[in-house]
């Protein structure tokens, strides 16, 4: 965990380097193997995202920044939409007016939206967490 937590900042920067590269690839080619590996990239980005920050958000050693406490509640939202989606895909549930329906594709389109910004905003906090860690670090060290 610990080492986790100290390369956390790295590992997403090349996370997000990949699928950036991936996503180039894709445009380029339009390969549908490539496609599927950019999806595969995204999700594995929004997996370690947001168990690096629930970790911190549960942890005494980080802050709990208003920035954190936002992506905490916009990231929740998304997982537990998307999960909620796939439980009603997989249980082949029928909507006949259309409601259902319509309602996961407004929220499938605030999760296109908000998908990039808590990536960045992930990475932002990390930056922010590693300064202030390596900045307590060094103040200790004077004290």
């Amino acid at each position: 965990m610990k080492t986790l937590l100290k390369y956390h900042v790295n590992i997403q920067k090349t996370l997000i380097l990949l699928f950036v590269v991936t996503l180039f690839i894709v445009m380029v080619t339009g390969l549908d193997f490539i496609l599927m590996a950019l999806i595969i990239e995204f999700f594995l980005i929004a997996i370690f995202q947001y168990s690096l920050n629930l970790i911190k958000f549960n942890s005494k050693k980080y802050m709990k920044t208003d920035s954190r406490k936002v992506y905490i509640f916009l990231s929740t939202y998304v997982v537990i939409g998307f999960l909620t989606w796939l439980c009603l895909i997989s249980l082949d549930i029928r909507d006949n007016n259309g409601t259902i329906k319509d309602i996961f594709e407004l929220m499938m389109m605030s999760w296109l939206f908000l998908s990039p910004i808590l990536m960045i905003q992930s990475l932002l906090i990390s930056f922010f967490d590693l300064k202030n860690t390596h900045s307590k670090h060094l103040n200790h060290e004077n004290t």
